[in-house]
C-alpha cells in the first residue's frame, strides 16, 4: 500500500500497541489494541507530560498534528508512484529501452531505503520537525525540478534525491502522530496516518489520469511538486517539534520551547521527566532467533515480506507502461494504477474485518493464494479495457490485504523487547525485494519474455508466501 513502510518508520509503529490491527481494524478496535504503550511510559497516573497525552482526551492541537502528518502522507503516496504513472511517455520521449525504464522506476525506491535509514537517524539529533521541514523542502525540489529535466540521469537522480526525502519523513511522521495521540485514540490515529498513502496515491493518480489528457507527463512533477510547495508554509508553520525531542535537548532555547509547546497543548509542568525512556523496549536482533520457534518463525516472516513485495512493486510500477503498451490510452494505464489502490483499501477494510473472527496468518494464506490467480489472469487478458480494470481493482485488492495481514502478523511474533526490533528487520528485508522488482521487470521485458511469462514469474514468489504464512506458528489469542 504504498506502502513501502521503512524500518525506521516500523520502529516507532509497532512500539507503540501490543497487538497492531489492520489498518480499518484499527478503527474498530482502537481500546484494546494500543495499550502497549503503557508497559514502556510508566504509570499513567504519573504527572509527566506523556502521561497526560496518554490519559486525556484529544484536544484540537492534537488531532491537527494527525492531519497534517496525513496530508504529508498523501503526498508521499502520489510522489512515489508518480514515475510509474509517467512511465509510458517518459519512454517513448526519451526512447528509453525496458531496462533503462525499470531503472528510473527502481531509483526512488532506493532513495526511500536510503532515506529512512539514514535520515531518520538523524531525527534525534536535528528534530523531528526540522528533519520533516528538510525532507519536505527536498520533496518539493526534487519533483519540480523533475519536470525540467533533459536525461535519463537527470531524472534518475533525482528521483532517487526525492526518494531520500520521502523516506526521511516516513520514519520521522508516524513518531509525531504516536507521541501526540492518547491511548484511545492512538490506533484511530495511526490508522488515519498509514491511510493517508494509499489515498494519496489513488486521488493523485485520478488527477494525474486527467492532466496526462492535456499536458505531458512533465506537467505530472509539476503537479506533486506544486501541491507540496503549498503544503509546505502549514507545515512549517503549524506542525510542532517532538515533546521528546524537546526534553532531552540541551539546546540553549529548549526550555522556551518546551514553555510553548505546554501552552500549546494545555499540559502541566510535568513533576518529573517529561518522558520516560522508551529504548528499554527494543531488544538485539539475536532476540528474533532465539528460541528456534522464534527463528524459524522469523525466517518465515522474511520470506512473505520479500516475495510479497518483490511481486507488489513489480505490479504497481509496472502495469500502467504495460498497458499503454498494450494499446490503452496514458490515461487509462494511470487509471489502473489508482484503481489497483483503491481495490487495496477495500481489501485493507475487508482483512480487518474477518482478521478478528479467524486466524489472521490463515486469511492471509488465502490472499496471497488468490493473488497468484489474479496476476496471472492479468498477464493472459486481452486488451479489453472493463476487464483490465476489473483485475486491477483485485490485484490491488489481494496483495494489499496480504500485507496488512503481514503487519498484523509480526508483531505478535515477539515480546516487547523484540517486537520493534523483528519487525523493522522483517521491513527492511522486504524492501529489498521492492528494490529489485522494477529493474528486474525490466531486464525480462529487455529480454524479450511474453508478457504473460514475466506477470508469472511475479506471481510464483506469492506461492511460496502462502505457504510460508500459513506455517508462522501464531500466539493463542491470534488463532
Amino acid at each position: 500500500m504504498g506502502l513501502i513502510i521503512g524500518a525506521g518508520q516500523a520502529r516507532v509503529a509497532f512500539s507503540q500497541s501490543h497487538r497492531i490491527a489492520p489498518l480499518f481494524m484499527i478503527f474498530m478496535k482502537g481500546d484494546e489494541d494500543c495499550n502497549w504503550m503503557a508497559e514502556v511510559s510508566g504509570n499513567l497516573e504519573a504527572k509527566s507530560v506523556r502521561a497526560q497525552l496518554n490519559s486525556r482526551e484529544m484536544s484540537f492541537a492534537q488531532w491537527e498534528v494527525v492531519l497534517l502528518c496525513t496530508a504529508i502522507n498523501m503526498l508521499d503516496g502520489y510522489d512515489v508512484l508518480v514515475m510509474s504513472f509517467a512511465a509510458a511517455p517518459v519512454a517513448a520521449d526519451w526512447q528509453l529501452d525496458p531496462a533503462n525504464l525499470g531503472l528510473l522506476l527502481s531509483a526512488g525506491l532506493i532513495g526511500m531505503a536510503l532515506g529512512s535509514i539514514v535520515l531518520g537517524s538523524l531525527a534525534d539529533a536535528l528534530g523531528r520537525k526540522r528533519l520533516v521541514h528538510i525532507c519536505l523542502i527536498t520533496v518539493t525540489l526534487g519533483m519540480i525540478l523533475s519536470a525540467y529535466t533533459q536525461s535519463q540521469l537527470q531524472l534518475l537522480t533525482l528521483r532517487f534525491v526525492t526518494g531520500v526525502g520521502i523516506g526521511g519523513m516516513l520514519a520521522t511522521l508516524t513518531g509525531l502522530v504516536s507521541e501526540y495521540s492518547n491511548d484511545k485514540r492512538r490506533g484511530i490515529c495511526m490508522g488515519l496516518l498509514q491511510s493517508g498513502y494509499p489515498l494519496g496515491a489513488l486521488l493523485g493518480g485520478m488527477i494525474a489520469a486527467q492532466i496526462i489528457q492535456v499536458a505531458d507527463w512533465r506537467s505530472l512533477f509539476l503537479f506533486g511538486g506544486g501541491l507540496s510547495a503549498v503544503l509546505l508554509p502549514l507545515i512549517v508553520i503549524r506542525l510542532p517539534e517532538s515533546l521528546d525531542f524537546v526534553s532531552r535537548s540541551g539546546s540553549s532555547g529548549a526550555d522556551d520551547m518546551k514553555r510553548r509547546l505546554l501552552d500549546k497543548f494545555e499540559l502541566s509542568e510535568p513533576q518529573h521527566s517529561m518522558v520516560e525512556d522508551l529504548d528499554q523496549a527494543t531488544g538485539s536482533w539475536r532476540s528474533c532467533f532465539t528460541p528456534l520457534e522464534t527463528r524459524i518463525n522469523t525466517l518465515l516472516l522474511w520470506s512473505c515480506y520479500l516475495a510479497l513485495m518483490f511481486s507488489f512493486y513489480f505490479v504497481v510500477s509496472w502495469t500502467p507502461k504495460l498497458l499503454v503498451d498494450a494499446g490503452l490510452s496514458t490515461s487509462q494505464g494511470i487509471s489502473a494504477g489508482a484503481i489497483l489502490q483503491a481495490g487495496g483499501l477495500v481489501g485493507a477494510l475487508v482483512i480487518g474485518l474477518l482478521g478478528s473472527k479467524c486466524a489472521v496468518n490463515k486469511l492471509a494464506a488465502w490472499f496471497f493464494s488468490i493473488s497468484v490467480v489474479v496476476i496471472l489472469a492479468y498477464g493472459w487478458a486481452d486488451g479489453e479495457l472493463t476487464a483490465l480494470m476489473i483485475l486491477s481493482a483485485m490485484m490491488g485488492f489481494f496483495l494489499i490485504g496480504a500485507m496488512i495481514g503481514l503487519y498484523t502478523i509480526g508483531p505478535a511474533l515477539y515480546d516487547a523487547k523484540s517486537r520493534v526490533t523483528g519487525v523493522g528487520l522483517a521491513i527492511g528485508v522486504g524492501r529489498l525485494g521492492a528494490i529489485a522488482a522494477p529493474f528486474a521487470g525490466g531486464l525480462m521485458l529487455e529480454a524479450g519474455l511474453e508478457i504473460s511469462l514475466i506477470y508469472a514469474v511475479f506471481a510464483a514468489p506469492l506461492v511460496l508466501a502462502a505457504f510460508a504464512v500459513r506455517s508462522i506458528s501464531l500466539p493463542m489469542a491470534f488463532r
